[in-house]
């Protein structure tokens, strides 16, 4: 359970990371490695490295992962200290116990370091990112790296020496453990941070310039740490041009290539920073190191904040645009309303486009924000009555009220509304005003035509009634009296069940008051007065009064006894087609899965009689089993044409298919056939269709093997695949050079079995695109050939766009 301050929650989540066993082994390696790596760099006499990247990792990973990271850590220091210093003792003095015991202490030295500067860097940066702000930084690299160097160096360089390994050094030992923790830190862990994290903030980088920096950088290091130029300072200008241009990554990146020229060469004995001694020298680069580090690192990260208030910066402006946009269109949005605000002195304080162009037309102003009523209205009796409605919402009521205005004779409905601040006062008032000149003459008109419903009613066909929330019939159109044997009179006020067929039936009108809904074509039967059952469609809609409570039900029922009666009897002649289609499809599956065997036979032995049986005196014997032999090949050849006819939309799942890759499975499929006539296939842009693969496979198979076969001799053939939208449809098209079809046959080379060509110049059997277009049925879709006959055949499908 992470707590609430965690850092961890700013880092990508490997997958590798979320093994707790494999974090332990990683950082376990990963420690032992860098450790070897210090250790080059060791004093002579003591096995202390004055620069151990191996804390860095440290104090990161457990930033990084917390206390999963801290098993990891104590292995990696105990195995790398057990081992660097067998290297250092000689074998006469080496005392192993002591030794892993050494260790021992040490590597819980590095576990309680890391957990102890974790809390302090979580806590210095108020559970923010350590690189997020220049004082995040500072508390990382000045409190990590002092925290965690002194602790660790003070509880091993203790531990050496009471081991005796360190009996007369210590303040030395102390200081070069410090030195070298802390300028790991200050290297390593801004690095893994900066790379780890996933809300880094990236840096447009220009990758010429990036090259350019990395050559100016190695060239510099070059002159500066190996041609004994004491330039070392000029390395910062270099630094400030990765924070400003390439952001914290690059910057720490650079750091590190920057540092490894330093170290090399120190290490080395030369460099700016040799000296006549070694600790001077070390002293000199660790004081390098750490101030060309918490440079760039400090600008790094005030330019990453900069950047981020720049942002945020531009968010607010875009919201505040964005703001005001969504108030201008709220305001212009209802095109038919006049929208405006006045102060309590009658100012405008906003207005939309509709109320200005009013203003203009029935009064003759230009209005602008800030302008009195008394400017604008000409005709005194409107200002009069304007002022009093808005006197009475200056006190706090909502009014409605509809005005004729002169200037024009139009009708407008006004609603205003008091406007009130935060403090609850009343401030001004906003009116919605809205013309409902057209309304008056639509309500004149609806008056006239309610004389023409009362026809309909009368006259109507189909019963139209009204009934109260009791079920009784409250009103009956004269219909009723030709549908139910009932006149109008006999069923007002009389309850529904005097034409119900079943008792147990649902009671219709308490579902509809109940659930608040009416009825769309629902079904019911009834029963007439002379007893004869009939079916009826009823459309009902439940009326409220004028306080919204429910109060009856109009409702319109038709006769449908004679639709039902003939839905029936189709119903049931599909199901007996649907059984006839069943039979009928397995018929031929069985039959061409049954003939394919015996007709295998009759080639089998037929081309043994041919290799076996040949009589010289009778030549034609041989000739005969060449007919019987091409017939049972042809016949082969139907049967499984049939038989894959018959298979078609066997394949259950239909799923998302990518076109592109059908057409590759089709022809690697083909790739012998292609290969041998050297066809030319180009494919363009292909979708994404809801399919079958294996048939969509054989539906461009059996297209591509037509114009293979139908190819011209002496000419290459070219093969174009391509598609596009079409209305609800993607339309493919699949067009050759090939021999091209008459016009008057294109429509027969969908019939199954039908042949258009010679057999002896052209085979096949003619099933192939009779398959096309039940693949092509199948999904929905249309298939249709155009051509030219000589230049070519254009095959063209459709299938419906995926959802």
């Amino acid at each position: 359970m992470k707590s609430r301050n965690s850092l961890t929650s700013f880092y990508s989540d490997l997958p590798i990371l979320k093994s707790t066993p494999a974090v332990v082994l990683l950082i376990a390696l990963l420690y032992i490695l860098l450790s070897k790596i210090s250790s080059l760099l060791s004093i002579n006499y003591i096995a202390i490295s004055p620069i151990f990247p191996a804390a860095g990792l440290a104090l990161a990973s457990v930033l990084i992962l917390g206390n999963r990271a801290l098993l990891g850590i104590f292995l990696g220091a105990f195995i790398a200290n057990i081992f660097n210093n067998i290297n250092i003792l000689n074998q006469e003095h080496l005392n192993l116990p002591k030794l892993v015991l050494i260790s021992f202490f040490i590597a819980i030295g590095y576990v309680i370091s890391s957990i102890i500067s974790k809390y302090i860097v979580d806590r210095a940066c108020n559970g923010r990112h350590p690189l997020h702000s220049g004082k995040n930084v500072f508390a990382l690299l000045i409190f990590g790296s002092f925290s965690f160097s002194t602790i660790v160096a003070l509880i091993g360089t203790s531990a050496i020496t009471l081991g005796g390994f360190n009996s007369s050094n210590f303040w030395y030992t102390f200081k070069t453990w410090w030195l070298g923790d802390a300028i790991g830190i200050i290297l390593i862990t801004p690095f893994i941070l900066s790379w780890y994290s996933k809300n880094n903030i990236k840096n447009p980088i220009k990758p010429l310039e990036l090259i350019f920096f990395v050559l100016v950088t190695i060239f510099l290091c070059t002159i500066i740490f190996f041609k004994y130029y004491d330039l070392k300072y000029i390395i910062i200008p270099l630094l400030f041009w990765s924070a400003y241009r390439f952001g914290m990554r690059i910057s720490t990146l650079a750091i590190i290539l920057i540092s490894s020229f330093a170290i090399i060469a120190t290490a080395m004995g030369i460099g700016p920073f040799e000296s006549d001694s070694i600790n001077n020298s070390i002293l000199l680069l660790d004081l390098f190191l750490s101030v060309i580090s918490i440079c760039s690192l400090f600008m790094s990260s005030i330019l990453a904040e900069r950047k981020r208030a720049y942002n945020l910066n531009k968010i607010s402006k875009d919201r505040l645009q964005k703001n005001q946009t969504i108030l201008e269109s709220i305001l212009e949005s209802p095109k038919n309303v006049s929208i405006y605000s006045l102060n309590k002195k009658y100012q405008y304080l906003n207005f939309n486009n509709l109320h200005k162009v009013n203003m203009k037309e029935m009064n003759n102003i230009d209005i602008v924000v800030g302008m009195s009523l008394h400017e604008c209205l000409v005709n005194k009796k409107e200002l009069h009555d304007a002022i009093s409605v808005l006197d009475k919402v200056f006190l706090g009521e909502s009014i409605t009220t509809i005005k004729r205005f002169q200037s024009n004779g139009s009708y407008w409905e006004l609603r205003l509304n008091p406007i009130v601040n935060k403090n609850e006062k009343i401030i001004g008032a906003t009116i919605f005003s809205t013309n409902i000149t057209e309304k008056l003459k639509i309500e004149k008109a609806l008056k006239k035509s309610e004389k023409k419903y009362r026809d309909i009613f009368t006259n109507s066909h189909d019963v139209i009634f009204q009934m109260d929330l009791n079920g009784n019939y409250i009103n009956v159109s004269p219909s009723v009296e030709k549908f139910t044997e009932y006149t109008p009179e006999e069923l007002i006020g009389q309850h529904r069940s005097v034409l119900e067929f079943d008792v147990n039936d649902e009671d219709l009108v308490s579902y509809m008051t109940n659930v608040n809904a009416g009825l769309i074509n629902h079904e019911r039967k009834i029963r007439t007065k002379s007893g004869l059952i009939k079916t009826v469609s009823l459309n009902a809609k439940l009326i409220y009064d004028k306080n919204g409570l429910p109060n009856h039900i109009d409702a319109i029922a038709q006769d449908i006894t004679e639709r039902k009666e003939n839905e029936q009897k189709i119903a049931l002649q599909n199901q007996k087609l649907q059984i006839q289609n069943k039979e009928l499809e397995q018929f031929v599956y069985v039959a061409s899965h049954d003939l394919h065997e015996p007709i295998l036979t009759l080639k089998y032995f037929t081309d043994l009689l041919k290799d076996n049986a040949f009589d010289e005196q009778n030549p034609d014997i041989k000739q005969y089993l060449n007919f019987i032999y091409e017939s049972s090949d042809r016949m082969q050849k139907l049967v499984k044409g049939l038989l894959d006819y018959s298979r078609i939309g066997k394949q259950v799942a239909i799923s998302k298919e990518n076109c592109k890759e059908i057409v590759d499975d089709a022809i690697l499929s083909l790739s012998d056939s292609i290969s041998k006539v050297n066809a030319k296939i180009t494919i363009g842009e292909l979708p994404i269709v809801n399919g079958y693969s294996v048939e969509l496979i054989e539906l461009f198979k059996h297209i591509l093997t037509n114009s293979i076969e139908f190819r011209k001799k002496d000419v290459q053939l070219e093969i174009n695949i391509s598609a596009k939208e079409s209305d609800h449809n993607w339309q493919f098209a699949i067009e050759d050079n090939g021999i091209g079809i008459e016009e008057h046959n294109i429509e027969k080379i969908f019939i199954i079995f039908k042949r258009l060509n010679n057999r002896e110049e052209y085979s096949g059997i003619g099933i192939s695109l009779a398959i096309c277009k039940k693949i092509v049925a199948l999904h929905g879709g249309e298939i249709w050939a155009e051509s030219s006959f000589g230049k070519g055949t254009t095959i063209y499908f459709t299938i419906p766009k995926t959802n």
